[in-house]
């Protein structure tokens, strides 16, 4: 009977209090637990009652659009809006192509779940209101701080804090990576917050305290690609702070990639000098120094492991991949012995491909790669011109904390992919909704 009455209330507020409904979603969506937790022998990842709330939201945006036809028109005019609606589109037609349909087609629900409540439901409220992207990031950062300060505790409990770092955050997040990326993505936007002079004075307080526990708990976390995320960012923020083209940038990282490749051999011959292992102790500088040991360093080899499974894959399925959500079901037979480590397993039940931008060749083909890459280039596109144009300072300042979280996930995307989980989904596909808003304010 309990249950009954939470399901009648959260009904009433899904359609009569729809964007309440939401917000308290957004909060709810760090605390919730996946339900394999709850139960080990489910084999399918569901977060409760974050997903079940998501999917609601997503049946009651779409019916009333469907009954009201009213949709603001500049956001379906953004080229974020049109990549969005490729990349989905390839995800349904891959699905059917799929060598594991049902997975495939689970994934695809999943994502529709995530994007239409985070990017289009999301999109209406920004439409009426800009300042609701600060009410969307201060509700997540709230639930978020209560896992870190659940978290710390733990860790101040624990003698040896760098050993128990990569499960210490369970059940919230099932990996100290993903718990890492999250708080580097919130460090970016709580640290903006403050400086929007026109929001009111609790919201740019409230936003500076959440932002201490968020430091503390990136520190915690040991994620060496979180860690580096944010200091990308911050290279990020200076170039635009700075007013350096975008094109000099491009053609910098052109001839950096050329160098690599030039000399090729020599820096492999160097990484492989690097044997400094990521869990020997606590010291900050060698952990960072870790990142480039590919001889020694377990998590670092296995990623090289899952990347040539990839590449393995897509050789023989180049144009259509094995389908959506498929690689980590797929791709035991395609590792190699000489990227084998003590944390590979011979049935292939590690997870995903630990890449945002390979895991789709090997499950979408080439055309999912660059789905994810146009809609990358829309992202940012969209986000710099906007920021560089825009007079009002609002918009300005909104855009530039989006732009630098998003630069935290897709950096971090090179190494790790965790858009197939609503916690990391939600604030990257709602600070996509706040570029695109903003990008058609200034266009009205």
């Amino acid at each position: 009977m309990p249950y009954l009455g939470i399901a009648v209330v959260g009904v009433y507020l899904l359609i009569y209090k729809t964007e309440f409904s939401f917000y308290l979603t957004v909060f709810i969506i760090p605390l919730s637990i996946e339900l394999r937790e709850l139960k080990p022998d489910i084999d399918f990842g569901f977060s409760l009652p974050s997903e079940l709330m998501l999917a609601g939201l997503m049946l009651i945006f779409l019916f009333k659009v469907f009954i009201d036809r009213d949709y603001p028109l500049a956001i379906r005019k953004q080229s974020i809006t049109y990549a969005l609606l490729f990349y989905l589109f390839w995800i349904f037609f891959t699905s059917i192509t799929s060598t594991m349909p049902i997975v495939s087609f689970k994934f695809l629900l999943a994502k529709l779940w995530f994007i239409v409540p985070a990017y289009f439901f999301f999109a209406q409220l920004l439409h009426r209101k800009i300042t609701a992207a600060v009410t969307f990031f201060l509700a997540y950062a709230s639930g978020l701080v209560l896992v870190v300060i659940r978290t710390t505790y733990k860790h101040l409990a624990m003698a040896d804090i760098r050993k128990v770092a990569y499960w210490i955050m369970s059940p919230f997040y099932n990996d100290h990576t993903a718990y890492g990326v999250i708080l580097a993505f919130f460090v970016m936007v709580l640290a903006i917050i403050p400086f929007i002079k026109t929001l009111p004075k609790w919201q740019r307080i409230y936003a500076f305290l959440l932002l201490i526990p968020t430091l503390i708990g990136l520190y915690l976390s040991y994620s060496r690609a979180a860690w580096l995320s944010v200091i990308v960012a911050m290279g990020m923020a200076g170039l635009l702070l700075l007013k350096i083209r975008m094109r000099v940038v491009a053609v910098v990282s052109l001839m950096l990639v050329g160098l690599f490749f030039a000399f090729k051999t020599e820096i492999v011959s160097q990484l492989n000098k690097n044997t400094q292992d990521s869990s020997a102790d606590n010291n900050f500088g060698k952990h960072i120094q870790s990142i480039s040991n590919i001889s020694s360093d377990a998590s670092n080899v296995e990623r090289l492991n899952r990347w040539v499974a990839v590449f393995g894959m897509f050789n023989e399925k180049p144009l259509l991949g094995f389908g959506p959500g498929t690689y980590q079901f797929q791709y035991a037979p395609y590792q190699k012995p000489a990227y084998r480590t003590i944390i590979t397993t011979n049935a292939g039940t590690g997870g995903n491909a630990h890449s945002e931008y390979l895991g789709p060749l090997a499950e979408s083909g080439i055309i999912g790669t660059l789905s994810v890459l146009l809609l990358l280039l829309a992202v940012f596109g969209t986000g710099i011109h906007t920021y560089r144009k825009a007079q009002n300072q609002e918009i300005k300042m909104l855009v530039l904390l989006s732009v630098l979280a998003l630069t935290t996930y897709y950096f971090h995307g090179i190494l790790n992919n965790f858009l197939d989980t609503e916690k990391l989904a939600i604030p990257v596909f709602g600070a996509m909704a706040v570029i695109a808003v903003c990008s058609g304010k200034m266009q009205d």
